[in-house]
C-alpha cells in the first residue's frame, strides 16, 4: 500500500439511560491529540470542514450514524485510510456478540435505537477507494465490534478489504472509567520499546496488555489485498531510533562471516537495525535448510537482542543511563556469574557492552539472553527502577526473553540479600603502625551500624589478629544467622607497614577467609584521619569520577624512577599530576613510607606480590579484568589456591578505598579521635 492521507474521527457520546462517564472528554481529546499530532498518529480531520472530534450530551443514535457515513464518504473521495475511535457506553443484545454504541436516545433493550459498530466498520472497509480502516473502540464488551467474517471477504470489495480493530474488552467484560483510550493516548505519546518505527494495533495490544485492570485489550485483524505493502499501523513509534550506528564490532564480524556463508545460495542484505534484521528473519526462514542457514538466523537472533536492549535503556533510563551505573551493573554480573570478560571491552558503552553479552555468551548457555537479562536488571537497580515495570516486561517480551528476566531479577534480589551485611574489622589501633592489641569490629547492614565490638589479641603479632578477626567472624556469623541473611563481604583494614607483609584472604584455620568471603582491602588510616588526610578527604572521593569515566584502565602505573625520589613524588601528586588509582610496577623502594604518601592522594592502589614484578607487557590481563573488581581478584585468587591459571591478574595486591568504604569512614571517624600523621606535609 502505498502511502496517502489517513483521516480520523472521534466520536464520544454519553447516554441518557446509563451513568455519566465523568472522563469520557478528557479519555476523547487526549486519544485525538495523540491520533491528530503530525508527528504521531498522522492523522487528518476525518469530517469535511469541521472538527472531527464529536463528544458530548444530546449525540442522538441517528446523528452518530450519520456522522460516521459522512467520514467514510471523505474517506473514499480523498483515497485515506480512516481512523474511527468510538468511546462510551456499549452493549451486546441477549446471547449475541454484536456491539452497538450507545447515543443519547438509546438504551439496552433497543437495538435500533444504537449504532450498530462492527456493520459501519465492514461498510468503511468495503468501500473500493478507502485502502484501510483502523477501528478503536472503548465501550463495555467492546469484542463485540468485530465484524462477521462474511461482512469482510464477500462484501463489495470483494475480499480486498482491510480492517484491523483495536477493542478495550472482551465480549463479556465491562470497561472502567476510559481507562484504555487514556492508556492508549499515552502509549502513543511515548510508544513502545523494542518495536518497530510504526505500531499496528497488535503492538498496542502487546504494550497494553495486563495494564488496563480488569480488561482483557483484544485485537482483530483482516487483510484480503495481496497488493498492499505494509500492515495497517495506528501511530509512528516515538521510540524508535536510528541505530545503524548501534551495532557493535562483534556484531559487525559475525553478520560478515555469517551472511557471507550464504552468499554461495542467496544473497542477501546484511541487517543493520531492528527492522532490516526482522526482514532477515523472514527471509532466512524461506531458505532450505543448512548449517550456514543456521548460523545466519542464530547471528541475526543476536543483533535483535543487542539492538532492542540498547534502544529499550536509552529510553526508559534516560539520564540515569551513566558511565557509572554500565560499569556498577557489569561488575555486578560478572561477580555473580563468576566470570571475566574473555576478551577487552573497545569502551564502556551500553553499545560495547550489550555487544558483547549478546555475542560472546559463556559455551554452557545457547544464547546470550540470560547475560543480557542479568545485565539490564543489574543497571535498572542500580538506577532505582522498579523490576516489576511495564516497560521491563514488554522488552523482555520484545526479546523472548520474559524466563531470563524472571530468573535475573531473583537472583539479583537474591545477591541484594547476600550483599546487606558487611563485616569491617580494622587492624588500625597500634600506636606503632604494627601489629594491634585490639581488633575493631563492625557489623553492617544495608551501609547502617547494626552491631559494634572489640575483639583482643592474644599475642601482638599475626596470629593474634588472625585468632582476633576469626572469633569476630564468628560474633558476625551469629547475627547474621538470627536475620536470616549471608554474611558474604570482610572489609579489612590494615595499616601502612602491615599491608606489605600480610594477605588476610589467607587467613583462617578451618578455611581461609578468602574461600568464605569476598575480601577487600582497605587503608586503616582513614578511619582515624589527621588533618592533611581529613583536607584531602573530598580530592579522593572525587577521583573515582575520574576513575568510573575512564576511557582506558583507569590506573597510573609508576615505576621505580618514579618513587626514587619522595619529596618530587609528593610535588607531583599534590600538583594533581595522577588522576587515576596508581599501580606500583616494581618493588624496588617499597616500604611504609611510600605506602602512606600514595595511599594519602588515591583511593586505589595496586602493587605486585612477586619479585619480577609488573611491567608494562603483563597488564593486558587488566583490560578484562578490571570491571570485575576488587571481588575479581579475590576469585582470581581462590582460582590460584586451586591450581587453575589465572595469567598474571592474581600476581596483584590492591587496596580498594571505593565510595562506600569512604562513607563508612566518614561516620566513623566522627567519634574517633585523630592520630598524628607519620608523613609531613609538603611545605
Amino acid at each position: 500500500m502505498s502511502e496517502g492521507p489517513r483521516h480520523l474521527l472521534v466520536v464520544a457520546p454519553q447516554c441518557s439511560s446509563m451513568h455519566k462517564l465523568t472522563r469520557l472528554g478528557e479519555a476523547a481529546s487526549s486519544l485525538y491529540d495523540a491520533l491528530a499530532h503530525p508527528d504521531l498518529g498522522g492523522c487528518a480531520p476525518g469530517l469535511p470542514g469541521r472538527g472531527s472530534l464529536i463528544v458530548g450530551d444530546g449525540l442522538s443514535s441517528t446523528e452518530i450514524r450519520e456522522l460516521i457515513v459522512e467520514a467514510i464518504e471523505y474517506a473514499e473521495d480523498r483515497r485515506a485510510t480512516l481512523l474511527l475511535a468510538l468511546l462510551g457506553h456499549g452493549f451486546v443484545p441477549g446471547s449475541t456478540n454484536t456491539l452497538y454504541l450507545m447515543g443519547d436516545d438509546s438504551s439496552e433493550e433497543a437495538t435500533e435505537r444504537g449504532v450498530n459498530v462492527g456493520e459501519l466498520l465492514a461498510a468503511a472497509a468495503n468501500k473500493p477507494g478507502i485502502p484501510g480502516v483502523i477501528g478503536i473502540v472503548d465501550t463495555c464488551h467492546a469484542a463485540g465490534a468485530t465484524p462477521p467474517g462474511q461482512d469482510l471477504v464477500g462484501g463489495a470489495g470483494n475480499g480486498r478489504t482491510r480492517l484491523a480493530v483495536v477493542m478495550a474488552s472482551s465480549v463479556g467484560q465491562q470497561a472502567f472509567d476510559l481507562a484504555f483510550s487514556r492508556r492508549l493516548a499515552a502509549l502513543i505519546r511515548d510508544g513502545v520499546p523494542g518495536a518497530g518505527p510504526r505500531l499496528g494495533v497488535d503492538d498496542v495490544r502487546g504494550a497494553l496488555r495486563g495494564s488496563v485492570a480488569g480488561q482483557d485489550v483484544t485485537v482483530s485483524q483482516h487483510d484480503g489485498d495481496p497488493f498492499a505493502g505494509e500492515r495497517l499501523w495506528v501511530t509512528h513509534n516515538t521510540r524508535v531510533h536510528q541505530v545503524a550506528g548501534l551495532i557493535g564490532p562483534m556484531a559487525r564480524e559475525d553478520l560478515a562471516e555469517a551472511f557471507d556463508a550464504l552468499a554461495a545460495d542467496v544473497p542477501l542484505s546484511v541487517p543493520h537495525d531492528v527492522k532490516s534484521a526482522t526482514d532477515s528473519l523472514e527471509s532466512l526462514a524461506g531458505l532450505r535448510p543448512s548449517s550456514a542457514r543456521d548460523r545466519a538466523e542464530e547471528v541475526v537472533r543476536c543483533l535483535l537482542l543487542a539492538l532492542r536492549t540498547v534502544g529499550f535503556l536509552r529510553d526508559w533510563l534516560g539520564g540515569e543511563l551513566t558511565t557509572a551505573r554500565l560499569r556498577h551493573a557489569l561488575r555486578f554480573l560478572l561477580a555473580s556469574e563468576r566470570r571475566t570478560l574473555p576478551s577487552a571491552l573497545p569502551e564502556f558503552t551500553d553499545i560495547a557492552i550489550l555487544d558483547q553479552l549478546a555475542f560472546d555468551h559463556p559455551v554452557t548457555r545457547k544464547d546470550g539472553k540470560q547475560s543480557v537479562a542479568e545485565f539490564v536488571v543489574r543497571l535498572a537497580l542500580a538506577a532505582g527502577k522498579d523490576l516489576d515495570s511495564p516497560e521491563l516486561l514488554a522488552w523482555a517480551r520484545s526479546v523472548d526473553a520474559q524466563q531470563e528476566l524472571n530468573d535475573a531479577v531473583a537472583t539479583a534480589l537474591d545477591d541484594r540479600e547476600d550483599h546487606q551485611l558487611r563485616l569491617v574489622v580494622s587492624l588500625g589501633s597500634s600506636l606503632t603502625g604494627g601489629w594491634p592489641e585490639t581488633v575493631s569490629a563492625w557489623l553492617l547492614q544495608n551501609g547502617d551500624l547494626l552491631d559494634r565490638q572489640d575483639f583482643g589479641c592474644l599475642t601482638v603479632d599475626r596470629g593474634g589478629a588472625e585468632t582476633a578477626i576469626e572469633e569476630a567472624t564468628g560474633w558476625a556469623e551469629a547475627h547474621a544467622e538470627v536475620l536470616g541473611r549471608r554474611l558474604r563481604w570482610l572489609d579489612v583494614a590494615v595499616p601502612s607497614a602491615v599491608l606489605l607483609e600480610w594477605r588476610p584472604e589467607e587467613a583462617g584455620r578451618a578455611l581461609r577467609f578468602g574461600v568464605q568471603y569476598d575480601v577487600v582491602l582497605h587503608w586503616s588510616r582513614r578511619l582515624t584521619p589527621d588533618p592533611l588526610l581529613r583536607r584531602l578527604q573530598g580530592a579522593v572521593s572525587r577521583r573515582w569520577e575520574e576513575i568510573a569515566t575512564s576511557d582506558r584502565v583507569p590506573v597510573d602505573w609508576l615505576d621505580d624512577t618514579d618513587t626514587v625520589d619522595r619529596p618530587p613524588l609528593q610535588d607531583r601528586l599534590r600538583n594533581g599530576h595522577y588522576r587515576l588509582g596508581i599501580g606500583l610496577a616494581c618493588h624496588t623502594g617499597l616500604d611504609d613510607q611510600l605506602m602512606e604518601i600514595l595511599l594519602t592522594y588515591t583511593p586505589v592502589l595496586l602493587w605486585p606480590q612477586g619479585g619480577e614484578g609488573f611491567p608494562a607487557d603483563r597488564r593486558g590481563c587488566l583490560e578484562s579484568q578490571w570491571p570485575t573488581m576488587p571481588e575479581g581478584l579475590g576469585h582470581a585468587y581462590r582460582q590460584q589456591w586451586r591450581g587453575e591459571h589465572t595469567g598474571h591478574f592474581a600476581d596483584l595486591r590492591a587496596v580498594w578505598d571505593d565510595r562506600e568504604w569512604l562513607r563508612f569512614c566518614r561516620h566513623v571517624r566522627t567519634t574517633v579521635p585523630p592520630v598524628q600523621n607519620t608523613i609531613e606535609e609538603a611545605s
